[in-house]
């Protein structure tokens, strides 16, 4: 038993605001931190690791200059009822196979690659916004750049640039999305990431969405990462029950295909407004070569060898202002 925050949603503080300048044109800025609140700290290296961005609005959508999330995660975030949150989110699929990372870290096993999932965050970025087109379709593009010395004889200087697309079209009860990564890696070739989805509402009880994701590493152990969704929300009561699986695989070089699928339940309680209580539950089911490890929004919970299966059980309260 643990008390930890970052299930139903990562902890963080920030500052945002905005200037009238005039015209239609605005200022705006964001910044925002994550906070550990068993203890107090940070969640990670740098203040404001999660959003630093400044920039212009208006007419033409937004302009943001600085670190913040990628095309392909607010597109993605269309395709999962759980909104990338709670045991069983599309988290999961964005960890490389065998990571060690968060709250409950387990061995490093086998891995293969970077770039691998959806990358979610990029620093060093040009992010634009489109305004809303054709009643319902907004775009987003980014540049970021990955600023690699050419002192650095064993990385391209064009390391870790990100070109990024992606197409959200909401109208109605229909949401659709679609997106295109395209990173450099240390040797200066591509490395791709895309996927598509979709949801429908049946009236405000119901809603069903998923999606069909890949990424293609241009060298390394890993051909190919893909992954599909597919969660439901009902509305009982004054609350709310999700559930959703995740199903991922790796095409490796060597001919095998470990493979993982989660599977996720939670209950979301409103108290007021801006406050609820939550329980999650979620496991990941690997097969006999598959290393992949189970996620919420703050922590992951990791197999301590490949074919086992981590699970994840949390109650908590979430409250935002």
């Amino acid at each position: 038993m643990q008390v930890f925050s970052g299930v139903q949603n990562s902890s963080r503080f920030g500052l945002r605001g905005t200037e009238d300048l005039g015209g239609g044109l605005k200022a705006v800025f964001n910044l925002e931190a994550g906070v550990s609140l068993e203890t107090g700290g940070s969640d990670a290296a740098g203040f404001f690791q999660r959003r630093a961005v400044v920039g212009l609005e208006g007419g033409f959508g937004t302009v943001l200059l600085g670190r913040d999330y990628t095309p392909g995660y607010y597109s993605s975030l269309a395709s999962d009822v759980f909104g990338y949150r709670l045991f069983g989110s599309l988290l999961s699929y964005q960890i490389p196979y065998g990571a060690s990372v968060g709250s409950n870290n387990g061995p490093s096993i086998a891995a293969p690659a970077p770039n691998l999932g959806v990358t979610t965050r990029a620093s060093n970025g040009i992010h634009h916004l489109s305004p809303t087109i054709a009643g319902g379709l907004r775009l987003r593009a980014m540049y970021a750049s990955g600023e690699r010395s050419e002192s650095t004889a064993t990385i391209n200087r064009d390391s870790g640039n990100l070109y990024a697309l992606s197409a959200v079209y909401t109208r109605g009860q229909i949401t659709a999305q679609a997106f295109y990564h395209d990173i450099t890696n240390d040797a200066g070739n591509s490395d791709k990431q895309y996927g598509i989805g979709g949801g429908y509402s049946f009236g405000k009880s119901v809603k069903l969405a998923g999606g069909y994701y890949e990424a293609r590493p241009d060298a390394g152990a890993v051909r190919k990462h893909s992954g599909y969704n597919l969660g439901v929300s009902m509305k009982v009561g004054a609350g709310e029950v999700l559930a959703q699986a995740v199903y991922q695989e790796l095409d490796l070089d060597t001919g095998n295909e470990p493979s993982g699928t989660s599977i996720g339940v939670a209950y979301l309680h409103p108290m007021s407004r801006r406050t609820n209580l939550y329980a999650s539950y979620g496991q990941m089911r690997n097969n006999s070569g598959g290393a992949f490890g189970l996620r919420a929004a703050g922590l992951i919970v990791t197999p301590d060898a490949a074919g086992e299966d981590p699970k994840g059980f949390a109650v908590g309260i979430r409250h935002a202002f």
